[in-house]
């Protein structure tokens, strides 16, 4: 194994460890699961919140805004990792069930396997909301939705880059997409190519689903620094792949290609303040799990939610990424 390679290897090790510890009382399964607990009777409400992934930057930001939330509302959180396996996910959501929490809240692997899952538990009388990733199939199964508008937010950064390309006279795209039957990373990969495929300044050499994870980036990076010599950017649906493309091309000593990233991770905007990635998208995960879960509260309560809880983006460059780091300074 390369360095490279064995640094990305450590990192995930390392990331997922991190999402696990540091949860004061909680108890943590083999599985990677783990319950938070507050102190409180009979009647306390339980959230069950089935993650697609803990291994990720960006899920970890989400899980700690989740916990604030869940220990200033007093209520018991259990938190399952899916280990990106769409049968695990039913498996955990399925527990929930069991376990009869006052709400399920799924942040969806693949928003058509998890469907099943989900209109039994709609059947049993489960109330069920949606973090990041909706269930556009779901309909009046699903309470709340909190997140973005990925689509939108994809047009943003494609246009963004693009803007940048034609000021250099560049034109050549790759596009990584990221998991496949996710709605998030569909809807993004729609609004890229909404900007990028209908403009005939820009050239796509190559567009996939890669995954999500750094690994993945520097991997899919590596074949085609070795299948292209004329690579100008590179546009991906996570700042985990963007910053394996990153390793994979500095790795390789080739230099002028722009890679842009989308959900704004600690590692993501530091390496636009260091001028190695171009741009990102701050998705402001840690809010978003902090109102999904207070979404949740208020659901358990019986109290009314919009159906729709749609958060504000912002594109992040050398010209605002210092704001934003220190906006998320406080987020732990």
């Amino acid at each position: 194994m390369n360095k490279k390679r064995l640094f990305a290897a450590l990192l995930a090790g390392t990331m997922l460890t991190g999402l696990l510890a540091g949860c004061g009382e909680d108890t943590t399964g083999g599985d990677g699961s783990a319950a938070a607990s507050s102190s409180g009777g009979e009647d306390q409400i339980t959230i069950g919140f089935s993650l697609k992934t803990a291994n990720n930057p960006f899920v970890v930001s989400v899980r700690n805004g989740a916990m604030k939330a869940a220990e200033e509302n007093g209520v018991e959180l259990q938190i399952t990792d899916a280990q990106l396996d769409s049968q695990k996910q039913m498996t955990d959501v399925e527990t929930f069930m069991q376990q009869k929490v006052d709400v399920i809240l799924i942040d969806a692997l693949d928003s058509s396997a998890i469907l099943p899952t989900i209109t039994d538990a709609y059947d049993q009388g489960f109330k069920i909301m949606t973090e990041d990733v909706r269930l556009n199939d779901a309909g009046d199964m699903i309470t709340t939705h909190v997140g973005i508008d990925n689509k939108a937010s994809g047009e943003m950064i494609a246009q963004y880059l693009v803007d940048k390309l034609k000021e250099e006279g560049k034109s050549n795209v790759i596009i990584f997409e990221g998991l496949p039957g996710a709605e998030a990373t569909l809807s993004r990969a729609e609004g890229f190519h909404e900007v990028l495929d209908n403009d005939p300044a820009i050239n796509i050499l190559y567009a996939k689903n890669v995954g999500d994870q750094r690994e993945e980036g520097m991997t899919e990076m590596d074949d085609m620094l070795q299948k292209f010599d004329n690579i100008d950017a590179v546009i991906c649906c996570n700042d985990e792949l963007a910053l394996g493309a990153i390793a994979s091309i500095e790795g390789a000593g080739r230099e002028g290609i722009y890679v842009t990233g989308f959900d704004g991770n600690e590692d993501a905007l530091q390496a636009v303040k260091d001028g190695r990635m171009l741009a990102t998208i701050d998705h402001a995960p840690y809010s978003m799990g902090y109102l999904a879960v207070q979404s949740a509260v208020k659901i358990a309560k019986g109290e009314e939610v919009e159906p729709m809880t749609t958060m504000d983006v912002e594109l992040v460059d050398a010209s605002n990424v210092d704001e934003i780091i220190e906006k998320h300074a406080g987020e732990v």
